[in-house]
């Protein structure tokens, strides 16, 4: 027959090429190279898994990551922050503090009176201009420094997570001196008496604000929806929550009445309103003064 019909006879001149002993070897060899690889291989992907899970189980989950304090340099680029305004508002901050533990907090105001101050704390002389005194501080209180940046936030040993905001951990590099008039710090002595006492009200302020609930409820005030406002306000003196209604354009003094009065509180008491650690001013109002829409104030009720 044809070639194409025709095939290898066992006993012709030429030996079933599979058979040879070069064939043989050939193939042997590219087997153990691919059983070697796939070896290889595996104990790759072993060696990373046993990297991975060595390096996920060498911290405990009870611990926390913790790193060494280390100070936080800053520039004031929306404010001039003087010392009297910077004093002032931490003092504010610590004293309306509802949330987190006030052993925490304490430890917390600890350590940032001695990086502010570390001479008059006594901690001068620790060698480190009074990093290591505070660093001692939040370690003997169990606290953790993600980043080692306290205007990071820090946390305490249950988890809970304490946010500080840069003025808070130190002060600017553009300080500006106290006798320098700064417009945006510029308050008169009753604005000053008010903010730090929480101030009786003049009797102007009680007439505009009686006109104003007046005009009201007698429907001659004009009321764009789009102005509309609600806040959630947390009374510091029975931790309970009421939410009011307000304009946008309402000042902080009449957004204080009305929770006030949705609380039920004696004519006897006082409403300050308190929002990111700082005392608002009466005068100004809540959106003026950075509040954002959904956020939670403090209602902090002092005695007239």
């Amino acid at each position: 027959m044809g070639c194409c019909a025709s095939r290898l006879d066992a006993d012709g001149p030429y030996p079933d090429p599979t058979n040879t002993d070069s064939a043989r070897a050939t193939n042997s060899a590219v087997a153990a190279t691919s059983g070697s690889r796939d070896a290889s291989a595996a104990e790759t992907t072993q060696t990373s898994s046993g990297r991975r899970r060595a390096r996920h189980s060498h911290m405990p989950l009870d611990k926390h990551i913790n790193k060494p304090l280390r100070r936080h340099v800053w520039a004031s680029k929306g404010r001039a922050w003087t010392r009297a305004a910077l004093d002032r508002e931490r003092a504010d901050f610590f004293d309306t503090r509802v949330t987190g533990r006030p052993e925490v907090w304490q430890s917390l105001r600890a350590a940032l009176e001695v990086l502010w101050d570390p001479v008059a704390q006594g901690a001068a002389a620790d060698g480190t201009d009074g990093l290591a005194t505070a660093q001692g501080i939040l370690d003997a209180a169990e606290i953790t420094l993600p980043t080692g940046d306290l205007a990071q936030g820090a946390y305490d040993q249950l988890g809970n997570y304490y946010p500080l905001s840069e003025w808070l951990v130190a002060d600017p590099t553009n300080l500006v001196e106290d006798d320098v008039t700064v417009a945006d710090e510029a308050l008169s002595t009753a604005d000053l008496k008010d903010d730090l006492a929480g101030g009786d009200e003049t009797t102007e302020d009680l007439d505009e604000d009686d006109n104003l609930r007046r005009r009201e409820e007698k429907g001659k005030a004009v009321v764009d929806a789009r102005d509309q406002l609600s806040v959630l306000a947390r009374l510091s003196e029975t931790a309970r929550d009421v939410t009011v209604s307000f304009l946008k354009s309402d000042t902080v003094r009449v957004v204080a009445r009305k929770i006030q009065e949705e609380s039920g509180l004696a004519t006897a008491k006082k409403v300050r309103i308190a929002y990111m650690g700082r005392i608002l001013k009466e005068n100004l109002s809540l959106v003026e003064q950075g509040w954002q829409e959904g956020h939670v104030v403090n209602a902090l009720v002092f005695d007239r």
